[in-house]
């Protein structure tokens, strides 16, 4: 009997230093699973927002209106990114004119400009109209103006030569000088028999052709003064994107 106690001492002492041993092993391996679960599921989610906000995320776009049209690409390219939405669900109505409002609303959105929120600048553009901030933040950053008699006039038809202007002091804004000398702007208008219907805006345009941002409505004649269409402004700026490197 003496003999077995110490036997059974000896026995449970040796349990007792194979737990000891045992389970600090244990527990590490129960914290290195939790870890790699706990990695694996940040992991996820870094891959699931990155690849939300990835810029090559695009939604097929189409409109029945566009079949054959010659700035059909083009279009269904910037719907198919969010920069342009149709008239309604199923048409785009490219041949129909845009209004200075509109190519606002075109530009601020292409070049993220800041909100502005005020109504202050034109006497025509009430603070409730959809366009309000828009205009107000093209103003602000200096890529398009009003009249004279203090009117924005939202609703009219943008010209050509409205949009050339627009165009290029967007690029201005996003640091991209496409600007040409006296000499070579003279040049540039000189090809087109119209050149003397430009009323303001010849730097504008000769540095928009010459950058090919716009081209005239034929081989001799810009057209400068002709209401712009909605797939013409379209077009303009998907070029605008392209030169800009946004697109």
């Amino acid at each position: 009997m003496n003999h077995a106690v110490p036997r059974k001492i000896a026995s449970l002492l040796a349990v007792l230093m194979m737990m000891a041993i045992m389970l600090p092993a244990m527990a590490f391996a129960a914290t290195d699973s939790s870890a790699a679960s706990t990695n694996e599921s940040v992991s996820d989610s870094v891959y699931t927002d990155v690849y939300n906000v990835n810029d090559d995320v695009y939604a097929e776009v189409t409109f029945e209106d566009l079949a054959s049209h010659w700035a059909q690409t083009d279009i269904e390219l910037l719907a198919g990114k969010g920069l342009i939405s149709g008239a309604t669900a199923s048409e785009f109505q490219p041949d129909r004119t845009i209004t200075r409002a509109e190519f606002a609303a075109l530009i601020v959105r292409s070049i993220e400009l800041p909100s502005v929120t005020t109504s202050t600048y034109f006497t025509d553009v009430n603070e409730s109209a959809w366009y309000a901030d828009t205009v107000a933040s093209a103003v602000y950053a200096g890529i398009i103006n009003g009249y004279e008699d203090n009117t924005f006039r939202p609703n009219d038809s943008a010209t050509r030569e409205e949009l050339a202007a627009v165009i290029i002091r967007a690029l201005d804004y996003v640091q991209i000088s496409a600007h040409v000398p006296q000499a070579a702007q003279d040049k540039l208008l000189s090809g087109y028999t119209d050149a003397n219907e430009v009323v303001w805006a010849h730097q504008e345009l000769a540095a928009a052709l010459n950058a090919h941002l716009i081209n005239g409505v034929t081989d001799n004649q810009l057209g400068s003064s002709k209401p712009a269409t909605r797939a013409e402004a379209a077009v303009l700026l998907k070029r605008f994107l392209k030169l800009a490197d946004r697109l």
